[in-house]
């Protein structure tokens, strides 16, 4: 502005004072486009404005006359509109206006000579330039935030691309996590049910084991035989005593032979068992009858003073059976 109205200035009558004004001005502006470039940019808009309007403010000062001068003060709106905010707008507009009210209070008493016909189409021509000048300017800033607009859109869909293929990546690597995890869960069921076969199977040839660690053979109708072999702890002597109770309660046996020719000690505890045993088997209407007592289970009886009660002895199954122990 300050350099395409140097025609208007020289077109004065004396040119020497607006022409100091206007390199006073641009001197400013250069400091202005300084402030900017440093990040200062609300600061910067603000002395463009004050600059813009001071400039056209003075020159009915100079130059003692008004004429087409007020004018100018567009230009320093229309700037606002273009490089600044709302509030910019509004600011340009204020000082504008009180630089109008300054110039009437200041040279209004003077005698004014009216604009020539020159300095109406010079003053068109620098008014039709700034305009266009600053209208290129703020159409060249639209287009390129439309540009940047554009670009950014282009660049957050392609994201929203990128964040849609990541989201779909990992709900495949959810699915396949979740199927092999359901897979393994279904393998571990399945180990679990076998093992859980597996130990009732176990237990079930268990209870065979243990049933034919204590057989209960029939020698006569009303004759039962128990081999008993290995050492005879507590679980073993309650299932003999289950075992034969059942026998006895099913043939209607009288007799019960229990052979211990197998059993290579007798302490306390064995020999209470077989008593009891001896007592549930009277109680059923039978006699048990001890058979295959060895030398170390004799001297282990007599040797803890065990009392036999009820129980029967005999030397081997032949003897008892042809004593006919029968109850």
């Amino acid at each position: 502005m300050s350099v395409l109205s140097i025609p208007l200035v020289l077109i004065q009558p004396d040119p020497i004072p607006q022409l100091v004004a206007n390199l006073i001005g641009l001197g400013f502006v250069v400091a202005i486009v300084a402030v900017a470039r440093v990040g200062l940019v609300n600061q910067a808009t603000i002395g463009l404005i004050i600059v813009l309007v001071v400039s056209f403010a003075v020159i009915p000062f100079g130059t003692s006359q008004i004429g087409l001068v007020p004018i100018f003060a567009v230009v320093a709106v229309i700037t606002a509109a273009v490089i600044g905010e709302e509030k910019h707008v509004v600011f340009a507009a204020i000082m504008g206006i009180a630089g109008m009210v300054g110039q009437w209070f200041g040279v209004a008493s003077r005698p004014q000579v009216a604009p020539s016909a020159g300095e109406i189409v010079v003053v068109g021509v620098l008014l039709t330039v700034i305009c266009g000048l600053i209208a290129g300017i703020g159409t060249r800033s639209v287009r390129r935030a439309i540009e940047l607009a554009t670009a950014a859109q282009s660049r957050a869909e392609q994201l929203a691309q990128q964040l849609a293929q990541a989201n779909q990546a990992l709900e495949d690597r959810v699915a396949e996590r979740t199927a092999a995890l359901q897979a393994a869960l279904a393998e571990s069921e399945q180990r679990q049910a076998a093992l859980a076969a597996a130990l009732a199977e176990n237990e079930r040839q268990r209870r065979e084991i243990r049933a034919l660690s204590v057989p209960i053979l029939a020698v006569r109708d009303d004759m039962l035989v128990m081999p008993l072999i290995g050492a005879l702890d507590g679980e073993r002597l309650a299932l003999a005593q289950q075992r034969a109770l059942q026998a006895i309660e099913q043939s209607r046996a009288q007799s019960l032979l229990v052979d211990v020719t197998g059993v290579p000690f007798l302490d306390q505890a064995a020999a209470d068992g077989l008593i009891a045993l001896a007592r549930s088997v009277r109680l059923l209407g039978a006699r048990l009858t001890l058979i295959g007592v060895s030398p170390e289970v004799a001297q282990t009886i007599v040797g803890l003073g065990i009392a036999l009660g009820d129980i029967r002895v005999a030397r081997d199954l032949r003897d008892a059976v042809m004593r006919g122990v029968s109850g």
